[in-house]
């Protein structure tokens, strides 16, 4: 019989053209989030989840470390990037806003993230119709990703498909860009909103965030 821990059982779904891994699939943590993964040329992970161990997530849903063509985050929040740490030997390319790599850097040290707005990213982003919107609020460099072509948001923690908002307590936080970013975020027309936490919607994601303006502009100080 061989030794060692049984491979892990993550929860997954699909959402229109991602693959879901739900964070619930990341225990033994205090806090994880969603993994989203799309299929092109490559493999295309969007946040690394709260464990260190991603990339044994990644090989129980068939998709080996070689495959993968870079890994794009919402933002630096331990929750969002710890799994990076199993796939730095793999030298991923990993993007973030360098307005959030120290936040990064404070959970994965030596995570080698580049800008996100480079022209390296941009156009990965574009070859997989994919768009990248800059929405601090949450923390200063959160961003979200735009799929085009089905309208479809991977939001992060700036906006959840219940109509809530991200916390903008924490550090780097702030009211006023909160409701910026979901004022833009809400005149885009989307349909699906893949958030960090708690379950994505693929209709309806307009409303949620034109709930979650109006949230933010009755909570929150402008």
């Amino acid at each position: 019989m061989s030794g060692g821990l049984p491979p892990p059982q993550p929860l997954v779904s699909r959402a229109g053209r991602f693959l879901v891994i739900h964070e619930e699939s990341f225990t033994g943590v205090t806090i994880s989030s969603n993994v989203y993964v799309l299929e092109s040329d490559r493999f295309y992970v969007f946040d690394a989840g709260g464990r260190p161990d991603l990339a044994s997530f990644l090989r129980a849903c068939g998709i080996e470390e070689g495959r993968i063509g870079a890994i794009f985050l919402t933002h630096g929040h331990y929750d969002h990037v710890t799994g990076l740490r199993s796939l730095r030997q793999f030298e991923v390319p990993t993007f973030i806003s360098t307005k959030d790599a120290a936040l990064l850097e404070s959970s994965v040290q030596g995570a080698g993230a580049i800008e996100v707005s480079c022209e390296g990213p941009a156009r990965i982003l574009e070859s997989i119709g994919i768009e990248k919107i800059d929405t601090p609020g949450h923390t200063p460099g959160s961003v979200c990703y735009l799929s085009k072509p089905d309208r479809t948001l991977i939001s992060g923690d700036t906006v959840f498909s219940e109509g809530f908002f991200g916390r903008t307590d924490l550090p780097g936080g702030s009211d006023a860009q909160m409701i910026a970013s979901l004022e833009s975020l809400s005149r885009m027309g989307i349909d699906a909103i893949l958030p960090g936490h708690g379950m994505y919607t693929m209709e309806g994601g307009s409303d949620a965030l034109k709930t979650a303006l109006s949230n933010a502009k009755c909570l929150l100080v402008p």
